[in-house]
């Protein structure tokens, strides 16, 4: 995946997601040319955005994102404590929704209940986590993390929508569905967020008669 899309800057976080988006999506149209099932899986992506960003942080703040954080970037010494962050290649300023993208917090929907148990309980603790770091921040208990100190004004930071309760949502599993897939890997992505967005109520082939044929814009 190529990281930066565009040159920027971006005043948005919809300009940021959309040319992400767009530029994947010409690679993908490159790959399958008038491919109704791959032209569909475009569309879908694309629309996905909608249910994605969040209204109240459209225009920021943009914390800064390591965009490859998984465990084989972490260190920790012999007790488990955390004691640092490797990669940070691809690190830029990026709408809060990034900072929800993490491999090590999504399902695998070909695995049982059983099998994507720990999963689920970890992205528990670590929701529980921030919550609790977010309530001390608010109460002025707790350091102010970076995110926070862009806010000019902090009051108002708080009534913005957090990077918990976000997490805690169905829109940040779209978001990394949508996000994460390569261009080689986009039709499985785009079936698995029709399901997350429609459910049983809009099949897969009646989204490809209304966008299998239509131009991508």
């Amino acid at each position: 995946m190529e990281w930066h899309h565009s040159p920027g800057p971006l005043e948005t976080s919809l300009e940021y997601f959309f040319n992400q988006r767009q530029g994947e999506n010409r690679e993908i149209v490159d790959l399958h040319p008038d491919d109704s099932d791959w032209l569909t899986a475009c569309w879908v992506l694309k629309i996905a955005l909608a249910h994605t960003v969040i209204e109240d942080r459209v225009r920021g703040p943009f914390p800064l994102c390591h965009l490859d954080l998984h465990f084989g970037n972490l260190l920790f010494d012999d007790e488990y404590n955390l004691t640092g962050v490797i990669d940070w290649s691809n690190a830029q300023a990026a709408p809060l929704e990034q900072l929800s993208v993490c491999p090590e917090l999504v399902i695998f929907p070909g695995l049982s209940q059983e099998k994507n148990q720990p999963i689920v309980d970890f992205k528990t603790l670590v929701i529980q986590f921030l919550k609790e770091m977010e309530n001390e921040i608010s109460k002025g208990v707790g350091k102010s993390t970076p995110l926070d100190e862009q806010q000019e004004n902090m009051e108002q930071s708080q009534h913005l929508t957090r990077l918990s309760t976000y997490m805690a949502s169905e829109s940040a599993e779209v978001m990394h569905r949508q996000y994460m897939a390569p261009p080689k890997g986009s039709l499985w992505a785009s079936k698995r967020v029709v399901k997350l967005i429609y459910g049983d109520n809009i099949s897969w082939e009646q989204l490809r008669k209304v966008y299998g044929c239509m131009p991508l814009l």
